[in-house]
């Protein structure tokens, strides 16, 4: 067991959180400190958002970039005793609030369009919580389905967004991740973005567009572009 005190030990171990935060907690309550080369290792395709839940759960880490058994740079988290006044993690958002959510947008995802069973569709904070944390009530305009794809991209892309530190709410509102129809910046960048996903009868237009691009040596998206630009 790492070296805390039992007052930390107590208040850090009654924090609700979910099962991925409870597991990374806890091997840094028993060894000190957490690699994400040791969150892969346990079966988290995305480190940083195990690191993001166990923050979002009210607690306090520290980070330095180490190598890897491989030579790479990765990060190493250990946590800080400190016993933050105030800080909570995310509210639980109830069954009947996502089926609800869910359809509201038609089972699709919020970003690509793309249908999907409700078990797939997470309900997302438009704002992420790490810069808009969570209103006092649950309101369906405050989030959006997204597919798991699509999750994950975007916390990769909110994660290493200049917002995250001036925690700006308005930058958020017109950003593509949080309203892809009236976005005018991703993620701070002057762009504009569409996402689609093809499904079922749609995969023929796929195809066609893939083959065109094949047969021009140029890619489907580049093809798709000129195709929108002549409507």
């Amino acid at each position: 067991m790492a070296s805390y005190s039992e007052e930390f030990v107590a208040w850090i171990t009654a924090l609700p959180m979910g099962p991925r935060a409870r597991k990374a907690r806890d091997h840094l309550l028993e060894f000190g400190s957490l690699t994400t080369e040791q969150l892969t290792e346990m079966g988290y395709n995305h480190p940083p958002r195990v690191i993001g839940d166990l923050k979002d759960a009210g607690a306090t880490l520290s980070k330095v970039n180490v190598k890897s058994s491989t030579g790479r740079t990765i990060a190493r988290y250990t946590l800080v005793e400190e016993m933050t006044v105030g800080k909570a993690g995310r509210v639980s958002i109830p069954k009947k609030f996502r089926e609800t959510l869910n359809q509201e947008f038609g089972n699709k995802c919020g970003i690509c369009d793309g249908e999907f069973e409700g078990r797939e569709l997470q309900a997302d904070h438009r704002v992420p919580f790490l810069i808009g944390g969570d209103k006092s009530e649950l309101r369906l305009e405050d989030y959006m389905p997204l597919c798991a794809s699509d999750n994950r991209s975007k916390s990769w892309s909110c994660e290493h967004c200049p917002n995250l530190a001036a925690k700006d709410e308005s930058i958020c509102g017109t950003c593509f991740w949080a309203f892809p129809l009236t976005h005018t910046h991703v993620a701070t960048r002057e762009e504009r973005r569409l996402s689609i996903t093809f499904q079922g009868p749609e995969i023929t237009t796929y195809e066609s567009l893939k083959a065109r691009a094949a047969h021009e040596a140029s890619s489907v998206a580049d093809v798709a572009k000129h195709h929108l630009g002549t409507l």
